[in-house]
């Protein structure tokens, strides 16, 4: 923490960068305030206690804060249930991909390549997250597969939550918290070699140019084939940041995000029909991999451009205006296994049975440009005390979309038993391929909001907040012709908290939500007039801080619910029905933190019972069934502890309950539990040496879910980290 007292301020960055911001703040009704009445001479500032930059302090695996509520606050002021990924739980797992360090939070489920989707495809509470990851709190919307060498830590923040970030948001918003330069000269590079060649580097380089001026630059290379010989993934990133004014009242934040990805992708194993009629995973070794290893192949290239500005007018009142500039290609040649008779009984599946392999093969290229402002202040008005916020946000999106093609060459078959992953293939196959429906997306959409927590008597606060999105869209579709997409929606939020003492909080909250009847990948003429989804969160829980707040315990009871739920009429085809419903129950359990100096713990268990409660159209059959990849129970707990003479262990275990992979409940895919580990040994305080050990038992799982095909889990490996700080 560093005390700023009547500082003259009379030119430099922060200076610079607060003129060339002070018109997005106008904007934004801030005009009248007196710090930013422009001024000839030198300007007298107030006296102002600045906290450090660091999003939130860390205690192992206790999180004290977050701004996943677009302000920095404690979890216990937040009324919802907020589950925090630090950046310590990810380096003791050795979680080198989001999806990875997403393992220990309750209620997250993953889909495996839905049709050509690539990237992260996550569910919470039973609901598609695709369009609710966030990168510092603006939406980062695009199809990759998102890295964790530049996170510090994720903050899950469950339930409807539109108010505070617009469309979708029905399970909740995962939001990727960046890394950020840091006054202070601190180095750390870390090496790991592992199972199926795993190869792995990363640096963490932070230097203090001055008392308030810092760079960092973090930087990944990784390399791993796969026991499933065929599959690898090979991805590089950096992330350079520059920090201008870091402990003081003005504070500019440059940074640059790159990632390039360039793998073979595994759809798994295709679905066979039991006796039962049930259809279950083909039961086959995990090391079975039916794609085409010589020609299958993913591309990603993500850059992102960001800087933000926050001022400081007093300890009580900031302004942070952020801009970004992300770019995204991708480019997919995959291979979905399916049998060549959808209807097979798993009795006559033999080795020489054969599979199809489906092309699924698209690419795009997106950009998007985004502003955010948010003003915070805390005042009185007579006895009641004020969080006040309120903010504005504009982001443009476009996108050119297309289908790889190649008509002249199908897709060799293959067995179950001889998979033969490299085939000879011709050269039309390689060059026959041309790209076909192109389409292309263009999108302006902003949004409003303003949020007030009240004090309204010792002990109790009262949140109330609300938001206005509006959306305009037009998709241009080759021969089809262009379609238009034009809608306004109000999202609201409100809650109640009771704190009887500093470690205990009580809360109750409702909040609502909406979904655009089409996202940025498609638009089609059932679409055009329909409102859009609904959402809603009803939610009570208690928050408490134990061992004088070394130690997390939450737990929450929700209910969300989507209505106008898009399905189609048997009697139309081409029109959309918003009858549909469903809901999702949850009940959870959360501990993180030190139980003692030496031993940390995170803890998460969720029970889920979800509905489809209204159907019709071509969905009438899932009427009363469970939604897709929602699963009664998910659980884990990851524990260490330090020995003495430098020595830690560790280890965690992961359940998944039985899941199906369809609404209608045919196809099902059974639980799983895992069991990882770890062992670490502090050389001395410049080198430490890890062992982590993944699927320990070698059991064999299935994690990805599609309707068509599922992806097996890990298999047990082996990685060995060398990690040095300077």
């Amino acid at each position: 923490m560093v005390k700023v007292t009547n500082k003259r301020m009379n030119g430099g960055h922060a200076q610079v960068a607060k003129a060339a911001l002070t018109g997005v703040a106008l904007t934004m009704g801030m005009a009248s305030h007196s710090v930013w009445a422009q001024s000839t001479g030198v300007q007298e500032l107030p006296t102002v206690v600045v906290e450090g930059q660091k999003t939130a302090a860390q205690i192992g695996y206790k999180a004290e804060k977050t701004r996943v509520g677009k302000t920095k606050q404690e979890l216990k002021d937040v009324p919802q249930a907020v589950t925090v990924v630090t950046e310590q739980l990810m380096k003791d797992k050795n979680a080198d991909s989001l999806k990875e360090a997403l393992r220990n939070v309750a209620g997250i489920t993953f889909n495996a390549g839905e049709g050509g989707r690539i990237g992260d495809n996550i569910n919470l509470r039973g609901y598609s997250a695709v369009g609710d990851l966030y990168l510092d709190n603006i939406r980062d919307y695009a199809q990759y597969n998102r890295e964790t060498f530049n996170l510090q830590q994720i903050d899950v923040l469950k339930g409807a939550s539109s108010m505070l970030f617009g469309r979708g948001s029905t399970g909740g918003v995962i939001n990727q918290v960046s890394k950020t330069a840091q006054p202070v000269d601190s180095n750390e590079i870390t090496v790991t070699g592992g199972s199926n060649s795993y190869k792995r580097a990363t640096v963490d380089l932070n230097k203090a140019i001055t008392d308030n001026v810092a760079f960092r630059l973090n930087a990944m290379d990784t390399k791993t084939t796969s026991e499933r010989s065929g599959a690898t993934s090979k991805r590089y990133g950096i992330a350079p940041t520059l920090t201008i004014g870091a402990g003081t009242q003005d504070e500019v934040n440059l940074s640059y995000y790159y990632l390039n990805e360039n793998n073979v992708p595994d759809y798994g194993v295709p679905y066979v029909k039991g006796a039962d009629g049930i259809s279950r995973p083909l039961n086959v070794s995990t090391n079975r991999f039916y794609g085409l290893s010589n020609a299958d192949y993913e591309r990603n290239q993500t850059g992102i451009a960001t800087a933000s500005y926050t001022h400081l007018f007093s300890n009580d009142s900031s302004i942070k205006t952020t801009v970004r500039d992300a770019h995204y290609s991708r480019d997919l040649r995959a291979t979905a296994p399916r049998f060549a008779d959808r209807n097979i009984l798993e009795s006559a599946v033999t080795d020489s049975t054969v599979i199809n392999r489906q092309r699924q093969a698209r690419g795009a290229k997106e950009h998007q440009t985004a502003v955010q402002t948010d003003f915070n202040t805390k005042f009185e008005t007579g006895r009641f005390k004020h969080e006040f916020l309120t903010g504005a946000e504009f982001v443009s999106e476009r996108s050119n979309r297309w289908t790889n093609t190649n008509a002249s060459v199908a897709n060799p078959t293959t067995t179950v038993g001889n998979t033969n992953s490299s085939p000879a293939l011709s050269s039309a196959y390689y060059s026959g391929f041309s790209r076909t429906n192109p389409n292309s997306y263009k999108a302006q959409s902003y949004g409003l909001y303003v949020q007030d927590t009240v004090e309204v008597a010792p002990k109790w606060k009262v949140l109330a907040g609300l938001r206005y999105d509006h959306l305009k869209a037009n998709y241009k579709r080759d021969a089809l012709g262009d379609l238009n997409l034009d809608i306004g929606a109000l999202s609201g939020r409100a809650g109640v908290l009771y704190q009887p003492n500093d470690a205990s909080t009580y809360y109750a909250s409702y909040s609502t939500g909406f979904n655009s009847t089409a996202e940025a990948y498609q638009l089609d003429d059932r679409l055009v007039n329909t409102d859009p989804e609904k959402t809603r969160n009803m939610e009570v829980g208690a928050k408490f801080n134990l061992f004088n707040g070394r130690l997390g315990l939450r737990t929450s009871l929700s209910r969300s619910e989507k209505t106008n739920e898009r399905n189609t009429d048997l009697a139309s085809p081409d029109v959309y029905l918003l009858s549909g419903k469903r809901h999702t129950d949850a009940l959870e359990f959360e501990v993180t933190g030190r139980i003692t100096p030496k031993w940390d713990v995170f803890f998460n268990h969720a029970f889920m019972r979800a509905k489809i409660d209204e159907a019709a159209g071509t969905a009438a059959g899932t009427l009363g069934m469970t939604p897709r990849n929602t699963p009664r129970y998910t659980s884990s707990i990851w524990t260490t502890y330090k020995l003495p003479r430098g020595f830690t262990v560790g280890g965690g275990v992961e359940f998944v309950g039985k899941r199906f992979a369809n609404d209608t409940n045919t196809t099902v895919v059974k639980g799983y539990t895992r069991v990882d580990a770890m062992a670490e040994y502090s050389v001395n305080k410049w080198l430490t040496v890890k062992l982590n050990v993944k699927n320990q038992f070698n059991r064999k799982y299935y994690e990805g879910v599609y309707t068509g095909h599922v992806l097996p889990g890990t298999s047990r490996t082996a990685e060995v980290s060398l990690v040095a700080k300077f």
